[in-house]
């Protein structure tokens, strides 16, 4: 039996809006430069980085955002040394970062790949996937000013697969940075290092920005013994050249950022990814070790336009195109696969009863096209043992049309103390299910407290197996409450959220390939959040998190096909829901040693976790663990800034879910930082 593939084309059809997207593009690109309005359409260009923009589409505080929201600023990336996306958010209530050899896969809320990735307001990563969103080193810290958490549901304003949150990467522009920085990293043992440079130019009228960094090195030296197999795509590599001994390849990234800004009305932006994720992985047992490889080239072109009519009203475009090019290796077999995408948007603002309240309507449309994502029927890793000489595993291909027209709308009002809003919107796919997600919420200010409670609904769109097997028509939903509480003074912050997560027709894609996708069913899953940070004295800040999660549902259920003679069996295999640890929590303190120096000691803890294999039927159980990092940070000392970051401080020895088996996590390892102003 060779290797098989299927395609399955989803015609695209129906809802079009390419005529009134032109008709509201020509108004505000052909229109005069805007005075600066009011605070609904601000373009954020201030030094206040306590903002966000993804809670309700306009720029606010945080704390008065009408979300559960909080904002990674680019000082608290740089104390506590981190140099990714998942390095930023491990420490941030509800995220748990489950680091595999390919790379982190992230849990919100105990729910896996359910947060929707933005950089610069564009979906990172994979759209049929729900993995992918290149959170590691594929994606340089460089350029970014802050990073954007929305907790709970999120399609209302950002569509599809804002599931259980939503981020936001927000790069820099020219008004951030006048001038040239540059860094370089070095890390050890055997790992990469990084170099960048940024260049930023505020010229009044015009604001330009431009960042490049590159990547090179090993992020994975293990050596691995199965060194082909695919052979000639009908019958496997014989054991005798199967085996032998063979060296990872360098993983290297390149990634290249760049805006212009004419008087905070129209901006133009261009953002490129050229990354190799070269990794060992394992079979079940460990006994066999083979490389895989992915390469991407990704590339973004976005265009924004805004216009004040009046103080009070307003109208904004935003449009983008974004290509993904990926090929994937396993052993000697190559997969190429492709996404693009074609987005417009129009959003409507009005201030309405004296500004009290504030209508918001938009429309969007989007064209997605996805072409070969390679679909597996069976667990390929069972495939290289040396006793199979005349199998290669089933595999299949899809491809995917989308056309999905949107409208949504919100309206919030605020009665002196309490404010209130709700907002829908209608979905309207070609090749999927057609869904209306909403959400509604309260916020009482109480002078140093702050109540909020939201409701909201959402949906993920399917997965490529439920392409590959037509099941469309029945998207998984989420229904989310949250209870939060917060106080601020000059000296402290606290908040506590309590959240119910329910979750309809929920169905997971396996990490093991082959396994297929489980049954649809219903969990439910229970939590609470807890954020503090205080100052104790004048230098020293101690600041933590503490995030529990308590899950019922029945158990995932998956029919996995069985080799045998003399006929394939499909197995019924069931385990229970992965919520990953159901236990997370992390204390840091921050000591400014003088002016110039400060130190960061961060101590972090993860319950157990769980790892399934259906061929066997097998659950391991990996043990949680703490672990501890520091960070020193060294300013206008030299005519550089330094860092000098290390991580799992004391070595501490733990396991993880890796891709098809239990992994050993990285023991100790250091890095340096300089950065430089020119």
């Amino acid at each position: 039996m060779g290797i098989v593939f299927r395609d399955i084309q989803v015609k695209a059809g129906r809802w079009m809006l390419p005529a009134l997207l032109i008709l509201f593009v020509i108004i505000p690109l052909s229109a005069p430069a805007p005075a600066r309005g009011a605070d609904t359409m601000l373009m954020f260009v201030g030094e206040d980085q306590e903002v966000l923009s993804i809670a309700s589409r306009r720029t606010e505080a945080a704390w008065s955002a009408p979300a559960v929201a909080d904002v990674v600023t680019k000082e608290e990336m740089d104390s506590k040394g981190a140099f990714t996306i998942a390095d930023a958010l491990e420490d941030t209530p509800g995220f748990y970062m489950n680091r595999t050899e390919k790379g982190s896969i992230p849990y919100l809320r105990g729910i896996e790949n359910s947060a929707l990735f933005l950089y610069d307001t564009v979906p990172m990563g994979s759209g049929i996937r729900k993995s992918g969103a290149m959170i590691d080193h594929q994606t340089s810290l460089a350029p970014v000013k802050r990073i954007e958490i929305v907790r709970g549901t999120g399609s209302v304003l950002w569509g599809p697969d804002a599931f259980a949150g939503v981020v936001n990467v927000v790069p820099m522009s020219g008004k951030d940075l006048d001038g040239v920085r540059t860094g370089l990293i070095f890390t050890a043992p055997d790992t990469p290092g990084e170099a960048f440079v940024n260049l930023g130019r505020d010229q009044g009228d015009w604001a330009t920005f431009f960042s490049v960094s590159g990547r090179q090195g090993n992020d994975n030296d293990d050596a691995f013994n199965v060194i082909g197999f695919w052979n000639d795509g009908i019958i496997p590599e014989s054991p005798d050249s199967r085996f032998g001994t063979g060296q990872i390849d360098d993983s290297r990234t390149i990634n290249v950022y760049g805006s212009t800004t004419f008087q905070d009305w129209l901006t133009l932006s261009v953002r490129v990814n050229d990354a190799r994720n070269a990794y060992t992985a394992f079979n079940w047992d460990h006994t066999l070790a083979w490389q895989e490889r992915v390469d991407t080239l990704s590339t973004v072109v976005k265009l924004e336009a805004a216009r004040r009519f009046t103080p009070d009203k307003g109208l904004r475009f935003t449009g983008y195109y974004a290509h993904t090019g990926l090929d994937q290796s396993i052993v000697d077999l190559t997969l190429d696969h492709s996404e693009s995408a074609l987005y417009g948007e129009l959003i409507y603002d009005q201030a309405l009863f004296h500004a009290r309240g504030l209508l918001t309507v938009g429309t969007s449309f989007r064209q997605d096209e996805i072409d070969r994502v390679p679909v597996w029927e069976s667990f390929f890793p069972d495939f290289f043992d040396e006793r199979n000489r005349y199998v290669l595993p089933l595999m299949h291909t899809v491809d995917v049309k989308n056309n999905l027209g949107s409208v949504f709308a919100q309206y919030q009002h605020d009665f002196d103390r309490i404010e209130v809003w709700a907002g829908a919107r209608y979905d309207d796919h070609s090749a999927y299910e057609d869904k209306v997600s909403a959400s509604a919420g309260l916020a009482w200010d109480l002078g140093q407290f702050r109540f909020k409670t939201i409701y909201g609904t959402a949906y993920r769109t399917p997965f490529a197996s439920q392409l590959r097997t037509g099941e469309r028509d029945r998207l998984e939903e989420i229904r989310n409450l949250n209870a939060r509480i917060a106080w601020e003074n000059p000296d402290t912050r606290a908040a506590v959220t309590f959240f119910k997560n329910k979750i309809n027709n929920h169905v997971t894609e396996d990490r093991y390939a082959g396994a297929g996708l489980s049954s649809p069913n219903s969990q439910t899953i229970d939590g609470v959040e807890l954020a503090l940070e205080h100052k104790l004295v004048d230098r020293l800040t101690l600041s933590g998190s503490l995030t529990l999660l308590d899950n019922t549902g029945p158990d995932e259920t998956y029919f996995y096909l069985s080799h045998g003679f003399p006929e394939d069996v499909f197995l019924e295999r069931a385990y229970a829901y992965d919520t990953g640890p159901d236990i997370l929590g992390s204390v840091k303190g921050t000591w400014r040693i003088t002016d110039s120096v400060t130190l960061v000691p961060e101590l972090r803890y993860f319950s157990g976790s769980t790892l399934y294999y259906p061929k066997d039927d097998i659950t391991r159980t990996c043990a949680g663990a703490w672990t501890a990092d520091l960070n020193l940070m060294i300013r206008d000392r030299f005519p550089f800034d330094l860092s000098i970051h290390l991580n799992n401080l004391f070595d501490t020895d733990y396991s993880s879910p890796g891709l098809y088996s239990v992994i050993e996590n990285q023991g100790f390892s250091g890095a340096v930082m300089l950065r430089m102003n020119w």
